[in-house]
């Protein structure tokens, strides 16, 4: 009796879950009746799991593929530098928030981060990166500039700012979007702290001029290293550029940078006098742009030299800010102790663009003939840059070596 009673209470229960399999198939998912046959339920669930997956691929939009999202990410590499020519066939401008650009500027020319090979600020790796957020925060800290607003504080008596503030800088600055510090970066309980580094060169730019369209600003200038030995070198030409971007507290992102690989081509030398040969040693004008702080050119008249001229005849008519020269005769300090050196020039860049200034001279002993050329260059510049073909030189001052009075330069070149 109790078996057949279990029988029946399984049959029931049974067939109650096969009924309620069939009204679920007959019912959309708001419970509405379907008005379709239902068929078997081992023959339409997974059929109909597999048709709704489908119609909700087709209502979907397709994910970009990795070329749409890197067109949306900005100009490429070459973009910037085809932008950069275009604009520099431009007037150049005074653009209105010159002040700005010019401190945002000179962050990235004293992080030494530019080369040849140019770079999209955004997509430097971190190294970079921190030098140039290095700089920033320096310009927050130390200078009295209109890029930031009052974000400065103090946590025992150090300088630093909140980490949340110092990141919405580098975003508005240069595109950072992920802030991870780099290992000699001082990053505690939320605050990013200045660092201290002591006579670090630095790169500078200098006669910046700005070109400008609707979309992009860019900045542009002969560029220098420095040191606080007092070493100067001509690196190139910066180009610097930013893209407007109304979300910036800038009113702009710096884009991309590099140093432009052009030099001015100088075929030739004039000088009105040289010292007469000795040996296998010539003292001629061409010495002067053979790139060897070894060789020199020597005047060759009674005295210190005053008076003489050199005469640079370039290849072509170009654009010209100035020339540096490297004075003395820097192969060694023997032979800058012995021989003459100059202490004041001019440079004639032609109609009526002329510039005079005084030169300098020093030696140290122990310093290599690099060290010498490094500390003896002297620019002698104009405030806007000319076009010219032909700089004439002109020693206008000079003083005696210990034992001759053959005044020496050992180059010159045109920036």
């Amino acid at each position: 009796m109790k078996t057949k009673i279990l029988r029946t209470l399984l049959s029931i229960s049974l067939i109650s879950v096969f009924t309620l399999n069939l009204s679920a198939c007959g019912r959309d998912n708001d419970g509405s009746t379907d008005n379709t046959e239902a068929a078997p339920a081992d023959e339409t669930l997974t059929p109909i799991v597999a048709i709704d997956n489908n119609n909700e691929q087709e209502n979907e939009e397709p994910s970009p593929t990795p070329e749409v999202i890197e067109e949306q990410k900005g100009l490429t590499k070459v973009e910037c530098e085809e932008r950069i020519d275009v604009l520099r066939e431009g007037e150049a401008v005074t653009p209105a928030d010159e002040e700005v650009l010019t401190q945002m500027a000179g962050c990235v020319a004293f992080a030494r981060i530019l080369d040849s090979d140019g770079m999209i600020f955004s997509e430097m790796d971190n190294a970079d990166r921190a030098s140039l957020r290095s700089e920033i925060i320096d310009s927050i800290i130390w200078g009295e500039t209109p890029l930031y607003e009052k974000i400065l504080t103090t946590v025992n008596d150090e300088y630093a700012i909140p980490v949340e503030e110092a990141e919405k800088v580098f975003r508005d600055f240069y595109g950072e979007e992920a802030f991870v510090p780099y290992e000699y970066e001082r990053v505690e309980n939320g605050y990013i702290y200045p660092l201290f580094a002591d006579g670090d060169p630095w790169h500078r730019v200098e006669h910046m001029q700005y070109f400008e369209d609707d979309d992009y600003i860019l900045f542009t200038g002969p560029s220098f290293y420095e040191s606080n030995g007092g070493d100067q070198e001509f690196i190139g030409y910066a180009d610097i550029l930013f893209e407007k971007n109304t979300d910036s507290r800038y009113g702009v992102t710096l884009l991309y940078g590099r140093y432009r690989d052009e030099k001015i081509n100088i075929v030739s030398v004039e000088t009105s006098s040289e010292l007469q040969a000795s040996g296998d040693k010539t003292y001629s004008g061409n010495n002067l742009t053979d790139g060897d702080p070894t060789t020199v050119w020597a005047e060759g008249v009674k005295g210190s030299g005053v008076g003489e001229t050199i005469v640079l005849h370039l290849d072509k008519p170009t654009s010209v800010y100035g020339v540096v020269i490297c004075n003395g005769y820097t192969a060694s300090c023997e032979q800058y102790r012995d021989n003459g050196f100059v202490t004041e020039a001019s440079a004639d860049f032609g109609d009526g663009n002329v510039v005079k200034n005084e030169v300098s001279g020093y030696w140290c002993e122990g310093f290599t003939s690099q060290d010498l050329a490094d500390i003896n260059r002297t620019k002698l510049e104009l405030e806007k840059p000319v076009i010219t073909d032909t700089i004439v030189i002109t020693i206008t001052g000079a003083s005696a070596g210990e034992k001759y009075d053959d005044t020496c330069i050992s180059e010159i070149y045109a920036y």
